[in-house]
């Protein structure tokens, strides 16, 4: 199999103000942010750790043989946090692939997990990069409060439904090849609803934009977030995957 390196820095760079009194985790910081821990790195539901991850160097890597067979579902985790009025939960990041092998697609999310192996349930939003046939103009994705899915897909494991598809992008969707890659991922509580806005963008030689998502979550499944989610399917066979300088933030009113 030809091998792909997806490397470089991916910041989980969530932004989440707090009303007074609304989160346990508030520090009182305000529209300066306050920075939390993310941690807890694996590959979703997977006792196995042959696949790592490692960490070194501010380095966090998953690999090895017949990591990419399939493409993974991969996570972290951060302090429960409840998204409150008018506050931005916002997820930012880099990441460089390399070797490409195929045409699949990536997906990347802000979520709340809920099974006990963080496998199944999960709630929030997902979208998709890259190509696939289901999607072919890419699809942002509100996962179903009573789903006992995972993360990435519109359907559990009895073929019954798993989220609500909020759109296709903007702009398309483009083929997923070697180069570089800046993320941006927003959600936005206004009036009871949850407002998304998405970007993928190629740097270099790689297109720009991806994907491009704008919409409105009317009937959201949870307000609160836990995990940053990142999934490499369907025929992309990613061997190896490089995450770096972490980090997630609040803020808001």
């Amino acid at each position: 199999m030809k091998k792909i390196y997806l490397s470089g820095l991916f910041l989980a760079v969530a932004s989440l103000g707090w009303a007074q009194g609304t989160s346990p985790n508030s520090t009182g910081a305000g529209s300066a942010g306050t920075d939390l821990p993310v941690s807890g790195w694996c590959v979703v539901g997977s006792k196995d750790t042959k696949f790592g991850p490692t960490e070194e160097g501010g380095k966090v890597v998953f690999g090895g043989e017949g990591f990419g067979a399939k493409g993974r579902n991969l996570a972290a985790y951060f302090p429960a946090t409840e998204l409150g009025e008018g506050q931005t939960l916002e997820l930012k990041g880099t990441v460089r692939l390399t070797g490409m092998a195929g045409t699949g697609n990536f997906r990347y999310g802000l979520f709340k997990k809920r099974s006990r192996d963080h496998s199944r349930g999960w709630l929030g939003y997902c979208a998709y990069a890259g190509f696939d046939k289901a999607f072919p103009s890419g699809a942002l994705l509100a996962r179903l409060k009573d789903n006992d899915a995972d993360f990435s897909g519109m359907k559990g494991a009895k073929g019954e439904a798993a989220a609500r598809d909020l759109g296709p992008s903007i702009t398309g969707s483009k083929t997923m090849k070697d180069g570089v890659y800046v993320l941006v991922l927003k959600l936005k509580r206004s009036g009871g609803a949850i407002e998304i806005e998405s970007t993928l963008d190629g740097a270099g030689d790689v297109p720009t934009p991806m994907v491009r998502y704008s919409a409105k979550d009317s009937e959201p499944a949870t307000t609160q977030f836990d995990a940053v989610g990142f999934v490499t399917h369907e025929v992309l066979s990613t061997d190896s995957i490089e995450f770096s300088d972490i980090s997630v933030q609040l803020q808001g009113p």
